[in-house]
């Protein structure tokens, strides 16, 4: 009888109410900014290339399906803008470009989540999981000097020499962020997100191993219950 009563308050406590902050399915509308930079690795000792980032925008909706209690699913899709400036000393001449590219990216991340017992219907939650990004554009602006003439082009990063052949970006995405009750069904949320590029975007015959993106995304998102 007494092993019968634990099950019965352990089904209870499993089976119980939760916030809808924790328990119920949210469709959110996020918006927020890229730091983007390209690490790439130069060739050869004539040619010395430094990384920088370059602040460009993210927007997409993103639905969190409860898998249990304290951990989510999170499906995400997003505009997001990404590239970064590349600069340095090429065959000794000095050299930047600006990369801007674009893509339409799929996340399908896992939320643990933490509740916060000082603030109610608000929760600190982390994230991990796969991203995977359609390129929709690609455009550069370069700069340099030949000597004591200064010269500059942009254009279509799809034309010329420095070709960006691939389409997709797959990255790693991990981070975190804090989810607040505003009212009785929306939920304010702000997160810090780093993806981690795991294949070269283009360029294999210019740099050792290819630029390969790194993604430092701060974003806020208003969720309402769904289903």
């Amino acid at each position: 009888m007494k092993r019968i009563s634990l099950v019965v308050i352990a089904l209870l406590f499993v089976l119980a109410p939760t916030s809808p902050a924790s328990a119920q399915a949210t469709l959110s509308l996020t918006g927020g900014v890229n730091l983007s930079t390209l690490a790439a690795d130069a060739p050869s000792a004539r040619e010395v290339w430094h990384s920088e980032s370059l602040a460009r925008m993210s927007i997409g909706l993103a639905a969190t399906i409860p898998a249990s209690k304290h951990v989510g699913v999170q499906l995400g899709v997003a505009y997001a803008q990404k590239g970064g400036r590349l600069s340095g000393l090429d065959n000794r001449q000095l050299v930047t470009v600006d990369m801007a590219l674009d893509y339409f990216e799929f996340t399908l991340l896992a939320v643990p989540t933490l509740p916060l017992s000082s603030w109610e219907r608000s929760s600190v939650r982390f994230f991990v999981g796969p991203s995977l990004a359609s390129r929709v554009s690609c455009e550069f602006d370069a700069s340099g000097w030949l000597g004591a003439e200064h010269v500059a082009a942009a254009g279509s990063c799809d034309a010329g020499q420095d070709e960006i052949e691939a389409a997709m970006d797959l990255g790693i995405a991990l981070g975190g962020g804090i989810v607040v009750g505003v009212t009785d069904r929306a939920d304010l949320s702000v997160d810090l997100l780093y993806t981690l590029g795991l294949i070269p975007v283009g360029g294999g015959d210019r740099y050792s191993s290819g630029p390969r993106h790194r993604v430092l995304t701060l974003r806020a998102g208003m969720a309402l219950p769904i289903g």
